[in-house]
């Protein structure tokens, strides 16, 4: 399937209103889609494009880093604020003046962003003008930054891997019965060049119920892989009934459309007015299985943060004492996984 590179488009024209996101708290403007396809869509061959699960996580890519696979957060490159300020006083002089609507912001690419980390890399497709990659409409340059090892803002990212072992805990469905998932350890090796989103306990508010904080579990979905049959967007009536009906297949954040040739288009609930998350997810309502294999919990050479790779490895050495078992739920399989603690004798 086609990676996330970018930011992706709604396969519908949006339209923008001044009241607060309902998806965003903090954002002072709404986005909602109209009843018009976007034409580009459709010339991109969005009336046969295959239909996915959009997941409620954070992006995530597994590609090589110094000689080995290596799991890479999304990092975005930012303005600073002296480069905010100009882009705001563009974007005011534009709504107020007609002769400005047809300008176009000119970035000083070495003043106006934030310094990024070390080993960042900037997405794949990205526009380039004069040897500079032009960023998005809020200013943003996507990237990505291989996952540090003792980084605490990694944390939950390293959770889902063993760098060690060159080992993912990914979720998919099963090759067999596509109802049912199958939460397994893959080779990284396998998924070099692959987008990935990062789902579970401590990720967006946790919308699935995954786990506890006291108990967390993540996991990696790569993306396209969880199919979803819904009505083609070209039917736009058909799709707002599809996501209002309230069954259990519309129980998800969104839906992401691959087309044939590369293209990605989206349609989340919030673009619909639609309450995210629901009750029932389709995610949760899926029987899964368990295979997973055990990785060592060593983590090289001694020092401080040993207590924290055997913590990591912990999780794939519970999951693979439930090697081969299938659950209801990823809820059934978390319980079986962490077991309420049995009160002592007598209290």
């Amino acid at each position: 399937m086609n990676p996330v590179q970018q930011k992706i488009s709604c396969v519908y024209i949006i339209g923008v209103s001044d009241e607060v996101s309902a998806k965003r708290k903090q954002q002072t403007y709404k986005v909602t889609a109209t009843k018009d396809l976007h034409a580009q869509a459709q010339a991109d061959g969005i009336a046969t494009a295959k239909a996915t699960e959009k997941m409620d996580g954070t992006c995530c890519l597994i590609d090589v880093f110094e000689g080995q696979p290596w799991l890479w957060a999304r990092h975005d490159r930012k303005p600073n604020k002296a480069g905010e300020k100009r882009f705001a006083q563009y974007k005011k002089n534009r709504q107020k003046s007609e002769d400005s609507a047809d300008s176009c912001f000119s970035w000083n690419f070495e003043k106006d962003f934030k310094e990024v980390p070390p080993n960042w890399v900037p997405a794949s497709r990205l526009e380039m003008v004069n040897g500079f990659i032009m960023p998005d409409k809020l200013g943003h340059t996507p990237g990505w930054v291989p996952v540090e090892v003792k980084s605490r803002q990694h944390c939950w990212h390293l959770s889902a891997v063993s760098l060690e072992d060159g080992l993912a805990l990914v979720l998919r469905e099963s090759d067999g019965d596509k109802e049912e998932l199958v939460l397994r350890s893959e080779p990284m090796s396998n998924l070099v060049g692959q987008t990935c989103e990062l789902v579970g306990s401590n990720i967006n508010g946790n919308p699935y119920g995954i786990g506890s904080k006291k108990n967390p579990l993540h996991f990696l979905v790569p993306h396209g892989s969880l199919a979803v049959t819904c009505p083609s967007p070209v039917d736009h009536d058909a799709t707002v009934a599809w996501f209002s009906s309230g069954t259990v297949d519309a129980g998800v954040e969104g839906v992401v459309w691959h087309c044939s040739n590369g293209e990605l288009y989206k349609l989340h609930r919030h673009h619909l007015n639609l309450q995210w998350p629901v009750v029932e997810s389709r995610l949760c309502r899926r029987p899964v299985k368990v295979a997973v294999e055990i990785v060592s919990a060593s983590g090289g050479e001694d020092n401080d943060d040993d207590d924290e790779t055997a913590q990591q490895a912990d999780v794939f050495t519970k999951l693979f004492s439930l090697n081969g078992q299938v659950f209801d739920s990823l809820q059934h399989l978390c319980t079986a996984l962490f077991p309420p603690s049995q009160p002592a004798e007598g209290l």
